[in-house]
Formats: C-alpha cells, sequence, structure tokens
C-alpha cells in the first residue's frame, strides 16, 4: 500500500511543517502539509488514482528554545488523509524544525518564513551538525526557490555560514548551489563579480588548512576537499599574485618540464593546477602550447580529458578556433567532439561554441554518423541560454537538420526545454538573485 503511492505517480511531494507556539504558551503545535512538487512546465490537471498525495513518513529534528537539539518521533501522512495533520509537542516550545531528518526520504521539506531564518541561523550557530541534515537542507531550499516557494534571498541567506563548513559533502553541494545562482546573473558585470569574491572568501579557510599533498592519515573525502577547494578558490580569487595561484603556476612549470617525474606529486591536485594554468596565462599563451604539447604526447585519455577541459579554459578565441580545427584531425586525442562540448562546458565561450556548432554541425554528423550518442552533448551547448530570441535561434536550426541529427533529436527537446526554463527563471529571479549578490559589495 505504502509503495504504490511512491511506484504510481509520477514525481515526489514536499511537505510544509509550520509551528504553533501561541495556542498553547509553552508547547507547540506543528501542522503538516503535503502538496505535488511540480517544476517547469509540468501539468497541475493531470490526474493519478491517488490524487497526488503520497504515503511519507515524516521525521524530523528540532530545537526547543533554550535547549538542545531532539530528534522527534516520525509521523505518517497518509495518502488519504485530510488535507493537513498536527502533531502536538506538550512543553516544548520550539525555534525551529527541520524535515526528514538525515535525508532518509525523497520528499522535499518546506517551512514559513520565520523557520527558513532560524534554520539559517541554525547553520550560522553550529546547532544542526548532521552532514545529511545538512546537505538536505541547503538542497530542499533551492529547489523550493527555483520554484517561487520560497524567495531566493532565503536560499541565498542559507549558504552565509559556509566559512565555517568543513565537510564535503556540505559544501560541495552549496557550492554547486552558489555557482548556479551566479550564472543566472552573469550578464550583470558588478553582480557576477561579487559572486566571485563570495566563492573565494566562502573557500579560503579551507584552502589555508589543506595541504597541496596528502598525507596517509587524513580522512577519505580530504583529496575530494582539496580539489574542490584550491581548483574554485584559484579559479575565483582572480589575482594572479595570490599565494595558491602562485603556488599552482610553479606546479605546472616544473610538471611541464618533466610530466612522468612529476605526475605523483600532484596526483589530488592535477586538475586544479591544469585549469589555473590556462586561466592565468599569459598574453603569449605559453602555458596553452605547452599543455597542447602535453595532450598530444600523452596515452592516458583521462588526463587527455582534464588537458582538454583546461585548454578549453582559455580567454583566447583565436587559439580555441584553432583548437577546434585541429581536433577533426585523424589522431585526435578523446573524440573530436569533446573539443567543442569542453569549450561551452568548462569555458565561458558559449557564444564562440554555438558559433562553430552551426558551422560545423555536417562535419560532426558525418563523423558520428548521427547514430552516436555523442550527437546528445554536442546538441546540450545552447542549453545555457536564456533569452526568446536566442530560444527561436536555437529551435530555427535544429529544425532544419532533421536529416542528420540522428540521435540527438530527443536531446533537442530537453535543449529547448532547458532555454525555456532559463527564460522562466531570469524573469522570475534575475533582479532578486542580481540584487543579493550586488549587495554583497556595500557590506
Amino acid at each position: 500500500k505504502v509503495m504504490l503511492t511512491w511506484t504510481l505517480q509520477m514525481g515526489f511531494p514536499y511537505v510544509t511543517a509550520a509551528l504553533d507556539t501561541t495556542t498553547t504558551p509553552g508547547s507547540t503545535i506543528i501542522t503538516l502539509e503535503q502538496n505535488r512538487f511540480l517544476v517547469g512546465d509540468a501539468k497541475e490537471d493531470d490526474t493519478s488514482e491517488f490524487n497526488y498525495k503520497w504515503h511519507i513518513p515524516f521525521s524530523y529534528v528540532y530545537k526547543v528554545k533554550g535547549g538542545a537539539v531532539e530528534t522527534g518521533v516520525t509521523h505518517w501522512l497518509m495518502a488519504d488523509d485530510e488535507s493537513s495533520k498536527t502533531i502536538t509537542l506538550e512543553s516544548k516550545e520550539l525555534e525551529w524544525i527541520k524535515g526528514n531528518a538525515d535525508g532518509n526520504f525523497y520528499y522535499l521539506s518546506n517551512y514559513e518564513e520565520a523557520t527558513w531564518t532560524a534554520l539559517a541561523s541554525a547553520l550560522q550557530n553550529g546547532e544542526l551538525t548532521s552532514a545529511t541534515d545538512k546537505t538536505s537542507l541547503v538542497y530542499d531550499v533551492f529547489r523550493l526557490a527555483e520554484t517561487a516557494k520560497v524567495d531566493y534571498n532565503k536560499a541565498l541567506d542559507m549558504t552565509k555560514y559556509a566559512t565555517a563548513e568543513s565537510e564535503y559533502v556540505v559544501l560541495s553541494r552549496i557550492l554547486s548551489e552558489v555557482l548556479t545562482a551566479g550564472d543566472g546573473v552573469k550578464s550583470d558585470e558588478t553582480a557576477y563579480d561579487e559572486l566571485w569574491k563570495y566563492v573565494a572568501a566562502m573557500l579560503k579557510p579551507r584552502v589555508v588548512e589543506m595541504t597541496w599533498d596528502s598525507n596517509e592519515n587524513e580522512p577519505i573525502t580530504s583529496p575530494k576537499m582539496r580539489d574542490m577547494a584550491l581548483r574554485n578558490y584559484c579559479r575565483a580569487v582572480k589575482d594572479k599574485s595570490d599565494a595558491y595561484v602562485v603556488e599552482a603556476l610553479n606546479k605546472f612549470t616544473e610538471f611541464a618540464k618533466d610530466p612522468a617525474g612529476k605526475k605523483s606529486g600532484i596526483k589530488d591536485v592535477f586538475t586544479t593546477v591544469m585549469r589555473t594554468a590556462i586561466i592565468y596565462d599569459d598574453t603569449e599563451n605559453t602555458n596553452w602550447h605547452k599543455m597542447w604539447k602535453l595532450l598530444q604526447d600523452s596515452d592516458w585519455e583521462a588526463d587527455q580529458r582534464i588537458y582538454i577541459a583546461a585548454l578549453a579554459r582559455s580567454s583566447n578565441t583565436t587559439v580555441l578556433r584553432q583548437m577546434i580545427e585541429d581536433s577533426f584531425s585523424e589522431d585526435a586525442k578523446a573524440g573530436t567532439w569533446r573539443y567543442l562540448y569542453y569549450v561551452s562546458y568548462h569555458g565561458d565561450n558559449y557564444d564562440l561554441a554555438w558559433e562553430l556548432l552551426q558551422s560545423r554541425w555536417d562535419e560532426y554528423a558525418v563523423q558520428y554518423n548521427t547514430t552516436s550518442f555523442t550527437m546528445g552533448y554536442l546538441v546540450q551547448i545552447p542549453e545555457v541560454f536564456d533569452t526568446q530570441e536566442m530560444y527561436d535561434e536555437v529551435k530555427k536550426f535544429f529544425d532544419g537538420k532533421e536529416s542528420n541529427i540522428g540521435t540527438g533529436k530527443k536531446t533537442v527537446e530537453e535543449t529547448l526545454a532547458k532555454i525555456k526554463s532559463n527564460i522562466k527563471w531570469k524573469k522570475e529571479h534575475f533582479e532578486s538573485v542580481k540584487t543579493w549578490f550586488t549587495d554583497l559589495g556595500s557590506k
């Protein structure tokens, strides 16, 4: 009975928990209500035999006013219950509640504005300590913000404590959400600059406590934290004289002289070193040309992919155009498609990637015979656009490629849907997110 509501219905629910501490002074009435979580153009009027209600085990942790954090008893919201359900905690006045304790179940948790504010303070004060609780809290608030169920500023406020976050799984989730929000306002130079300052400040404490080299006694997640923190900090700081950027550049110089001998010494930070070398390259593209040679000499596809992803980060469109030209040679490493895809995915040259995809489409189609799933990767390139004008341009282009789009046809629908989603996000959230980042500069 329980599982049928999950297996015979599309999607998943969110549960809103509202706290009432005034009806019975000194106690708390928790009102729970479930709703179907809808994204984008999903239809509200489709039906299911359960009316899009689920059997939900509502687990939770909470903090009593002036007391400790406690774990509540799991309560079931049944699909055939009334629209809401109440839980009364006698002699306990709650400061906050966090649903789906430890993130064990597949639903989102929503709260009233006051509770979101209290949860942000709980993160800041170190009251919420479970890594899975913190991760699911951040995930939930951004999903709810994207669908306008929570103010986007509340979601971003949840990340302000991140300088104190030392758990890799939590910090990586926070970083992902902040970068995604920042990408949405990259057309505003001031807001985008503040994004990178915010990211650099967020990661600096982890960078300072990290060594460049691993040691045998460190936690199992340390290599991932080292790569994530150093790689994104070096990108964000935008200062070639920064000590960590200088160290990465020095390591690249030494590696380029003796790849076989120096590789083991930078194994945890290999991606960081390669990307930093290109991001802070000189006007002669010295590091780019060194890395291009390293790519040609490499026999390991894993390394080849890292090189190509780094090379794609160049700000020099001349070398990028030449790279795409060279990618069509018979001895190109790691697949012709990857070079253009990485220019779009790993760099900021979306317009260039789209231009080259259009001009060389037929060559890609011939090379991959229109049956390879690779065509889907190429079709994804324009999914970053966020205007109706670009939606129309992308649709018109692919409408004219019916004869040789092959397996990429399904991805076209997904790409167009993503552009529509971007347009909607921009309309609903651009101004508030822009203001949030811009205001950081005045504090």
